[in-house]
């Protein structure tokens, strides 16, 4: 389903569908990331049955019953009482759920499982697949999933096979109250979506009507010619050291004044690199960007985790290094300024973009601080981490509770760093900041988020941290068919085949989506940093409205509509 200005009507309609399909789609997904654990398996056991508990009851089904309904769609007469109360799209989606397999590493992914991370994704399923004796299936699981991917392929079917108790308890309560809270998370986010275009078509329509012809094409190249440095940072109070790259236009002493910066800040695991398109595209329209590599955050440490190197994906210690990463960078520019940059750095002008945890690292640094006591009631093993995997993330904030002072920076005193005067946040980690620390970001905020982001959610992480803005400059953009990255983005199109109706192929509509952020990128750069008033049409919804096409169309609302007051509630 693409939810289109003109679809909005139908949407409603299919909105169940959706849901139970993103449930499948979490459902494939906890699967496939929990595709290895120990590298010891416990040879020649394996579930001979399948108990459903219920409240007070239990019903028993041999293993081969669901192996022979998974194959042939025909259910013997243990199985058949439950299969024949479901309809027949039901079944096949049962029948999909159990021979879903997605292809997997079992070295990258039995580290990955080792890791604080994975130890809570495999908690959190071990209370829905238990053991003969009743016991969280946690370690069971690490066995099962560790034989199951033996072959590279991995599915639900493959799990239950290699189960290392005679006995695989679903716990029927826990699963079902899951599905319903991903369900519910699901409406929740299409009604938010579905209100959200409503107000952007309809202020998209008031006047001064947009004429797009009379505006340059912000996804082209700007006038400067770029080049591109490396610089290294040694910061010997964290006995830290690490590279950034630097993107300005060629001719940077013949340019007239001074430019604004632009610091882009990575996300978990990924690279300065990934960012280079956005660096030299803002710099060809008069920008100095800096791309610092978060080396505690970065690939290399995600890298590090999976060839045994390290056992963790990163390090908690990066909540606070990655915002002091940054302003590390500008107190060196600050230093080279007059003897590298001919004096042409503007620093009292600076801005952050960031994605994901480099989305937390920009609101940070714009004066936000994590909400630590949150934090201690959100984090429990029940957590649906379906519903918000950004969470496994936010909650090893908590591992820094035994540092006071560490924790009095984050929780109180902040790490602002008044240079910074925007923040150009896509898909942020933000839901550990809560109310009281995103409200204190008084600068000028731009927020993006996917409807089908299932690592970090919209609801809760983008239109949640947009609702306790209290700066008059805020945005908020929500794009349909999006995921969290572009990988996320393309398993959504292969379970939701949101390009059916293009013309053009998903990687053709995934690069004018590209292209869109950077024209926002350089719109918002040139409005708040520049104070270029000739760019505030790229600002209104009639622009993201003209330009954005499906199955990637973004909206655009600077105040949440009132109707959804009572749908988003105190969360």
């Amino acid at each position: 389903m693409v939810l289109t200005p003109q679809g909005l009507r139908s949407s409603r309609r299919d909105r169940a569908p959706v849901a139970n399909r993103r449930w499948a789609w979490f459902g494939s997904l906890l699967a496939s990331l929990a595709a290895s654990m120990t590298l010891g398996s416990a040879a020649g056991l394996a579930a001979e049955e399948v108990f459903f508990e219920f409240g007070p009851l239990s019903r028993s089904v041999p293993t081969s019953s669901l192996e022979n309904f998974a194959a042939t769609g025909v259910a013997d007469e243990s199985l058949a009482p439950y299969i024949n109360r479901l309809n027949p799209e039901q079944q096949q989606g049962l029948r999909e759920a159990l021979t879903f397999s997605r292809t997997v590493d079992l070295l990258r992914l039995s580290q990955w499982f080792y890791s604080t991370m994975g130890e809570e994704i495999l908690l959190f399923a071990g209370n829905l697949m238990k053991t003969e004796a009743g016991d969280n299936g946690q370690q069971a699981l690490r066995a099962a999933l560790i034989a199951a991917a033996e072959d590279g392929e991995i599915s639900l079917l493959d799990v239950i096979q290699q189960f290392p108790t005679t006995t695989l308890r679903f716990d029927l309560d826990r699963i079902l109250q899951a599905t319903e809270q991903v369900i519910a998370e699901a409406e929740k986010t299409l009604t938010v979506l579905d209100a959200v275009a409503r107000q952007s078509v309809a202020e998209a329509a008031l006047p001064p009507p947009l004429d797009l012809a009379a505006l340059p094409d912000l996804t082209h190249p700007g006038p400067y010619r770029t080049r591109q440095t490396s610089l290294t940072i040694e910061d010997s109070s964290r006995n830290r050291t690490y590279p950034v790259e630097i993107f300005a236009p060629q001719n940077l002493r013949l340019i007239r004044g001074q430019l604004p910066v632009v610091v882009i800040s990575h996300g978990l695991g990924d690279s300065r690199t990934s960012f280079f398109d956005i660096g030299r595209h803002l710099a060809s329209y008069g920008f100095v960007v800096a791309l610092p590599e978060h080396i505690g955050s970065n690939s290399e440490q995600k890298e590090a985790l999976f060839s045994g190197r390290s056992n963790e994906v990163f390090i908690p210690q990066e909540f606070l290094d990655r915002p002091l990463d940054v302003t590390r960078l500008l107190d060196e520019l600050a230093r080279t300024n007059s003897t590298q940059y001919w004096g042409k750095i503007n620093l009292d002008r600076v801005a952050v973009v960031g994605h994901s945890f480099g989305g937390y690292t920009a609101l940070a640094l714009a004066g936000a601080t994590i909400d630590f006591d949150l934090l201690r009631q959100q984090c429990t093993p029940e957590a649906n981490i379906l519903l918000n995997a950004a969470q496994l993330l936010e909650c090893r904030a908590l591992e820094l509770t035994d540092q006071p002072t560490v924790t009095q920076i984050l929780g109180q005193t902040g790490v602002r760093d008044p240079r910074v005067k925007l923040v150009v946040a896509y898909s942020p980690v933000s839901q550990l900041l809560g109310e009281s620390g995103i409200s204190r970001i008084q600068i000028p905020t731009m927020l993006m988020g996917g409807v089908f982001d299932v690592v970090s959610p919209a609801v809760p992480q983008q239109v949640n941290a947009f609702r306790w803005l209290t700066t008059p400059d805020k945005y908020l953009y929500l794009a349909e068919g999006s995921s969290h990255t572009a990988d996320l983005t393309r398993i959504t199109n292969q379970i939701l085949n949101l390009d059916r109706d293009l013309e053009q192929g998903i990687e053709d509509a995934l690069d004018l989506s590209r292209a869109l952020v950077r024209a926002l990128s350089v719109a918002f750069a040139e409005v708040y940093l520049k104070e270029n008033s000739d760019y505030e049409p790229f600002l209104r919804s009639a622009y993201v409205e003209t330009v954005s096409q499906p199955p990637f169309k973004r909206h655009l609302v600077r105040t949440l509509p009132e109707e959804l007051q009572p749908i988003l509630g105190q969360n």
